[in-house]
């Protein structure tokens, strides 16, 4: 079946078949681009003897990757469950059917042949796409392209450290950096800033990153990477990071394999424009690295001008203060392919050029003299070998560039006067007065200490005086506003208190409590799931052990209603004791341990959780889920087809409105016409007017981007 693009508006092409309404249009691709051929045949970057199958690599569909969420405190059991549940009922005798594999330089990760859209169609496979929607939404699985996975894993995150995402959005690889962190508890010392300069993909990125796995270690910025503001320690000093990811914007040729339509649009050009951008960026990553720290930079593009021509330059304008580490002993079962210190400059036309002095004056500002290779003394100094890149045959990926360096001194340090080196004042390039974009950010206020609030929940809930209370926040300075509070670790709330006028905070905090307005309990605000997990080790008050038959039943309501009558449980005992409110239920099977915010009242017991979560307690305590995910699934689809429907429906009347208009000017034209014609020239003319209006109505519209049509935002 021939791949297709789906559009999103514009005048749609008359059809064979009026009757055949679609939400897009199909359209044959050819997989075949004769300059990226001629281009990279001439980099020599792929070997000849592996030519053949990197092309016929490119031409087939991207396998299906996910990954199992690092810091998960029962990966073992959870991937245990998935192999048992779902990948032992596939059945690999049926054609093109295959089982997940591990790959093999990631345990947590796994990959089929199957590309994404027949994951979701193919009926063998159905259980495991809702299981893999389901745990999707709650963080716990990342549907993930598998070579977009490895920046992270050579950043060597640790728990202390202080890093920066330069270019984060969509956001897997910001999961990534916090799962890092997060791998040895709920509540690390270090912060994970995630930026992007473009502000609706910052909140895409809050979507992604941050509702999906709620950390109290991350703050997401919306600055231009390239002139990213200067920002304060704790002191007051300039804040350098331990790690910085440099996964910058590229041509993206690494992605022929899911992104379609570059085949029809790539040119070398595509490197040429962005070079420029992807140096700033770089080197403003490298400016806020710390002395001794590791920053990755890596591209989705084959392309030597984004990737070694910009190693290069930064290499010769920090000039020995910074140098590419080698790490091919990381990651030792990864196929890749050394950096090279030898390329060619094309133009569009792939003309090509040996130095910069051969470039004519009007290709002088797109083709760039940093993009030309180092000579022979650079290139011995830089060892651009020791980046990598990642040829799509090799192991049936996508394609990718990498490259790990690390900083060994300031390139302008600040000096005393008796001549000791001090800190480095980095300041940024002169910017451009950016426009205002998005809404403006409500500020981040704490809690004080003599909050009256803290003290009704402290008491409510017997919380112990280890609670660090002063990381509490909320979104307005109205103290009778605070309907929500928030949960930050100390060095996000030394960042805030800092830089929130400095940078463009958009969303930092895990939700810990929110306000409920009722008369049955003493307390205002109840406990909310996503900070559970930091707070539950210093709870004294309302946390109640029941067994997992009594949670099972809890989280499937009574008989579609989500109200559970207390009679029915056997723990109504442990409960009587309770006022009605807000309480943590907490059962155990095995080694597996799940803990829920839920409210009781005086007859009955609810979950306060998502519909997803449920199904996900449900399933680690052993029980089927089937019926749940079947039920979810349709619901699902109940959606997207109501959300085709009323996009259809608008689309209409968009184009009945567009016709009108047209009609009515078309009619006017005519009109004039009459006072030159006779009358029955006039009035057949209207009458054409109208058929054509006619016509038009009748023809079957486009309709807009749906949730089946709209490009999934993928990951380098």
């Amino acid at each position: 079946m021939p791949r297709g693009i789906r559009r999103k508006g514009g005048k749609c092409s008359k059809r064979d078949n009026a009757d055949d309404k679609k939400d897009y249009a199909l359209y044959e691709i050819n997989k075949d681009n004769a300059k990226l051929w001629e281009y990279y045949k001439k980099q020599g970057i792929i070997p000849e003897a592996e030519w053949d199958a990197f092309v016929e690599s490119l031409k087939t569909e991207l396998p299906t990757a996910f990954r199992i969420q690092g810091c998960h405190r029962e990966l073992d059991a959870f991937v245990a469950m998935m192999k048992t549940r779902f990948f032992s009922q596939i059945d690999e005798t049926e054609k093109d059917v295959h089982v997940p594999k591990q790959l093999p330089w990631l345990d947590s990760a796994f990959q089929t042949k199957m590309p994404r859209a027949a994951v979701r169609s193919h009926p063998i496979l159905n259980q495991l796409h809702n299981f893999l929607v389901t745990e999707g939404e709650i963080g716990n699985v990342s549907r993930q392209e598998a070579v977009s996975m490895i920046p992270p894993l050579l950043l060597d995150v640790q728990p202390h450290h202080k890093v920066i995402d330069m270019c984060a959005a969509p956001g897997s690889k910001t999961m990534q950096l916090i799962e890092m962190m997060h791998a040895d508890s709920d509540n690390p010392d270090g912060i994970v800033v995630a930026n992007d300069a473009d502000n609706s993909r910052c909140y895409l990125l809050v979507r992604q990153a941050l509702k999906r796995m709620p950390a109290p270690s991350c703050v997401v910025i919306n600055e231009d990477a390239s002139v990213l503001p200067v920002m304060k320690d704790s002191s007051g000093n300039t804040l350098f990071f331990d790690r910085v990811l440099c996964d910058v914007i590229c041509s993206g040729d690494g992605t022929f394999r899911k992104n379609i339509e570059l085949w029809k649009s790539w040119t070398p050009q595509a490197g040429l424009g962005l070079h420029r951008l992807q140096v700033g960026i770089a080197r403003r990553s490298l400016e806020i690295l710390a002395v001794g720290g590791l920053m990755v930079y890596s591209t989705c593009s084959l392309n030597p001008i984004e990737d070694e021509a910009v190693l290069a330059e930064l290499l010769r304008h920090f000039d020995g203060t910074v140098e590419l580490m080698d790490v091919s002993d990381k990651l030792p079962e990864l196929k890749r392919s050394p950096g090279i210190s030898e390329w060619k400059v094309m133009d569009r036309d792939m003309l090509e050029f040996s130095s910069y002095d051969e470039v004519p004056g009007r290709l002088k500002r797109p083709i760039q003299k940093t993009m030309f290779p180092p000579t022979k003394e650079e290139a011995e100094k830089f060892h651009l070998e020791r980046s990598f890149r990642v040829l799509p045959h090799a192991q049936d990926t996508g394609g990718f560039f990498v490259a790990v360096l690390t900083k060994t001194a300031h390139l302008h340090p600040k000096t005393s006067a008796n001549g000791d080196e001090e800190t480095a004042v980095v300041k940024p390039p002169a910017a451009k007065k950016r426009r205002m974009q998005g809404y403006q950010e409500d500020p981040f206020v704490f809690l004080a200490k003599e909050d009256e609030r803290f003290k009704d929940i402290t008491n409510y809930y017997g919380i112990n005086s280890a609670f660090p209370a002063e990381n509490l926040l909320s979104r307005t300075k109205e103290s009778d506003q605070k309907r929500t509070l928030y949960f930050v670790n100390s060095a996000v709330r030394n960042f805030l208190q800092q830089n929130q006028d400095r940078v463009k905070v958009i969303n930092a905090g895990v939700k810990m409590f929110g306000r409920t307005e009722t008369k049955f309990n003493d307390c205002k605000f109840r406990l909310a799931q996503d900070g559970l997990k930091i707070i539950l080790p210093y709870l004294e008050k309302r946390v109640v052990e029941i067994s997992p038959d009594e949670m099972n039943k809890i989280m499937r309501g009574d008989g579609g209603n989500p109200y559970y009558p207390r009679e029915k449980l056997q723990c109504d005992k442990a409960l009587g004791d309770l006022q009605s409110g807000s309480v943590v239920l907490r059962a155990t099977r095995g080694n597996v341990t799940k803990s829920i915010c839920a409210w009781i009242g005086q007859m009955s017991v609810s979950p306060y959780i998502s519909k997803e979560e449920r199904i996900h307690v449900v399933r680690m305590l052993a029980f089927d889920t089937t019926d749940l995910e079947e039920e979810m699934s349709s619901k699902r689809k109940q959606k997207a087809e109501k959300g085709r429907k009323d996009r259809a429906k608008a689309q209409e009347a968009n184009s009945a409105s567009e016709e009108s208009q047209d009609s009515q000017e078309a009619t006017e034209d005519s009109q004039g016409a009459t006072e030159s014609t006779n009358g029955s020239e006039a009035e057949a003319k209207n009458e054409e007017v109208k058929e054509a209006s006619e016509e038009e109505k009748e023809a079957p519209k486009e309709d807009a981007v749906t949730e089946k049509s709209q490009p999934e935002v993928m990951e380098h």
